[in-house]
């Protein structure tokens, strides 16, 4: 699946496919799937205080560092898109801003799909 977001003005495809989970495990050494299900978490919650309950709720995502696997997944996707992209370290620092939040259902999307069954 294919999908294009904007991230502080610029345009960023993200594709998922079979690579993805190998793409991940090679960048950062961790299973795909098993931070499939923190990130899964950490989607929860953040739509949660999205919908009205304090921003509070945000606050152990950042102080447990969880946070981080959020960049990780958003950045496998776009080097899916584009092989030749840079390090996430050096891909973050060329956006001014990084609103994780305002395109985070985007990105669900496409995790989701990725690791859903289709009907024959």
């Amino acid at each position: 699946m294919e999908k294009t977001i904007n991230i502080d003005g610029k345009d960023v495809k993200l594709i998922s496919s079979g690579a993805t989970p190998i793409i991940y495990k090679n960048a950062f050494g961790r299973d795909f799937f098993a931070d499939l299900g923190q990130f899964l978490k950490i989607a929860e919650t953040a739509n949660k205080s999205k919908k009205g309950q304090e921003m509070a709720a945000l606050l152990p995502l950042f102080e447990n560092g969880d946070i981080a696997i959020m960049y990780n997944f958003v950045w496998v996707y776009a080097k899916n898109a584009e092989m030749s992209l840079k390090p996430l370290d050096e891909w973050l620092a060329d956006f001014v801003e990084f609103p994780m939040f305002d395109f985070l259902g985007d990105v669900m999307e496409l995790v989701m799909r990725s690791v859903t069954t289709k009907k024959a």
